[in-house]
């Protein structure tokens, strides 16, 4: 093997979150009576978590005010009633739950397992990432998952990686790392901040019009072994 060790991003890079994040949001609104226009809701709520954790990535919200404060703002913005923590709390309790899989995910980490430690580093909610990672049938493919409310960092912060290094017992100096991530911006940034390789996974096939820079860049899962 190249590395020795590979760091993955758990949401949009081996779990689908968006379908998860979909699924479990029609079922809050389902359950509190809201409706209208549908893509309209979504989108409107998906605009306003990726700014509320953008704001907490630069320390500007912390972790319990993004949970309730993203339905508050959902409700305002659509006009709409509705309580917002008792949504929060539906919507934590029903995203474990829906866990799906982005495609070639199993057959890939079947393929290292036991090769090289897969390690998961992920922005989010200890509890419900961890039982997101219980409810995907990899858990026993992984050997370290490091959450960002868990040790009180989150990416691209250079400290969320050098808490990893301290759990693997693993010098990155002497050792080779590769990251791999859907998100330049936390990710790929991460990756660069403290000097080891990183993939971005674009499946999406999205234009990079940032000054961050992967050393390598894919659309399949698959294409990982071509680096390895």
């Amino acid at each position: 093997m190249k590395y020795d060790y590979l760091l993955f991003d758990a949401d949009d890079t081996l779990l689908d979150f968006r379908k998860s994040e979909d699924v479990s949001f029609q079922i809050v609104l389902d359950k509190h009576n809201i409706s209208g226009d549908l893509k309209s809701l979504h989108t409107s709520y998906k605009q306003i978590n990726e700014l509320l954790w953008t704001q907490h990535a630069l320390g500007l919200v912390s972790k319990d005010v993004l949970k309730t404060e993203r339905f508050r703002k959902f409700l305002e913005v659509n006009n709409l009633d509705g309580d917002a923590s008792a949504m929060s709390d539906d919507y934590l309790s029903t995203l474990p739950s829906q866990v799906f899989l982005i495609d070639g995910t199993v057959e890939l980490l079947n393929a290292l397992f036991k090769k090289i430690p897969l390690v998961i580093i992920t922005n989010g909610i200890g509890h419900v990432q961890h039982k997101r990672l219980d409810n995907s049938g990899i858990k026993e493919l992984i050997s370290l998952m490091v959450v960002s409310e868990e040790c009180g960092y989150s990416k691209p912060d250079k400290r969320i990686f050098h808490h990893t290094f301290d759990l693997l017992q693993a010098d990155p100096i002497n050792q080779k790392f590769l990251m791999i991530g859907d998100k330049l911006e936390t990710d790929i940034l991460g990756a660069n901040t403290v000097g080891i390789e990183s993939c971005w996974f674009n499946p999406d096939r999205t234009k990079n019009e940032t000054d961050i820079k992967p050393t390598f860049e894919i659309d399949r899962l698959q294409h990982i072994l071509d680096l390895l």
